[in-house]
């Protein structure tokens, strides 16, 4: 890339009520930046050869439609040819026709790239162009300012038009486009928020103010805690439930070897064999009957968690421990 190609550029790109020669003609106009701009890309990195020509008829439309007063429909080519193949040139004309819809944020920031790309291999001449382009714009860049009430909440997260605003931005008046920006806050178990600004042109400072985020009663995570103490509800309502069928499984293993225990017994009274099958039948009934309390007491416990899961704010404990006959649950809400 020539310096001569990139100086035409900019004296062919510079905003008409700054130009001091002749306007030349459409055709030899868009001839010279064809050309230059395939100089540029040739001396470039390797890249795709239809991705290479892509870039130039697009570069050479978007030259077209700026000649016919056009640019907003210019800009978009711009764009597309610089996705195509990324070229300091490109960007430079790119930055001339944000300014012309007076997106100056976005124009202010590409010749502030385009000066330090330059700056990068030693033309100064490259650079002190972009520069002044940069400084012209700068007046005009508008800014908005988020302030974000309620900073430390768990989880927030900020978004200007989709893009995430971190922390570090919060209540700094930040170079933007004029027009309408979409501002979004959400957090784990809060209302999601959103609100539109308008940020008027000419170097003007907006500020929006997000405030505090509502609770969502609907959220398993309302109150902090809820949505945990859901999930050891269910956890332990289910637990109660496998727990009970293991007791009644028990239960009826137990009474079945009871019963086998009849050919030896006459009523209470057995011989040897009656009595050692009746003991093992008490004793699988008794571990039954412990599954079975435990299991109910569970079930019981995960119900109450799960009630008071949406209006308590504080942390919830459960203890469940065998106890003669059933179980003795020990909890605190």
């Amino acid at each position: 890339m020539s310096s001569d190609t990139f100086d035409t550029f900019a004296d062919t790109m510079t905003p008409p009520q700054t130009k001091s020669r002749p306007k030349r003609g459409r055709a030899a106009r868009l001839c010279a930046i064809g050309i230059g701009l395939a100089a540029a890309i040739a001396g470039g990195r390797a890249a795709r050869a239809e991705d290479k020509a892509g870039a130039v008829a697009l570069f050479r439309e978007a030259g077209a439609l700026v000649d016919a007063g056009q640019a907003s429909r210019a800009c978009p080519k711009y764009e597309e040819s610089l996705r195509l193949y990324d070229s300091v040139n490109t960007r430079y004309f790119l930055a001339d026709c944000y300014e012309r819809i007076g997106k100056m944020a976005s124009a202010w920031a590409h010749f502030l790239e385009v000066a330090a790309r330059v700056h990068a291999s030693g033309d100064r001449v490259k650079e002190a162009k972009a520069r002044e382009r940069a400084a012209a714009v700068q007046p005009k860049v508008s800014r908005l300012s988020v302030v974000v009430e309620a900073a430390s909440t768990p989880g927030l997260e900020v978004k200007r038009d989709g893009t995430p605003v971190g922390p570090g931005q919060w209540g700094v008046p930040m170079p933007v486009d004029a027009g309408t920006h979409v501002i979004q806050a959400s957090a784990p178990g809060k209302r999601a928020w959103t609100a539109q600004v308008e940020v008027k042109p000419g170097g003007v400072t907006s500020t929006l103010v997000v405030r505090a985020l509502e609770d969502d009663p609907a959220s398993g995570d309302a109150g902090g805690a809820g949505g945990g103490r859901r999930t050891i509800a269910l956890v332990t309502a289910g637990a109660g439930v496998v727990a009970v069928g293991v007791g009644a499984g028990l239960g009826f293993a137990a009474k079945s070897r009871f019963d086998e225990s009849r050919p030896f017994c006459n009523g209470d009274r057995c011989d040897r064999r009656g009595m050692d099958i009746r003991g093992s039948a008490v004793a699988r009934a008794n571990v039954a009957t412990v599954v079975f309390g435990v299991g109910l007491a569970a079930i019981a416990g995960g119900g109450v968690l799960w009630l008071t899961a949406k209006s308590s704010t504080q942390g919830a404990s459960l203890a469940i421990s065998p106890a003669v006959g059933g179980a003795l649950v020990q909890g605190s809400f």
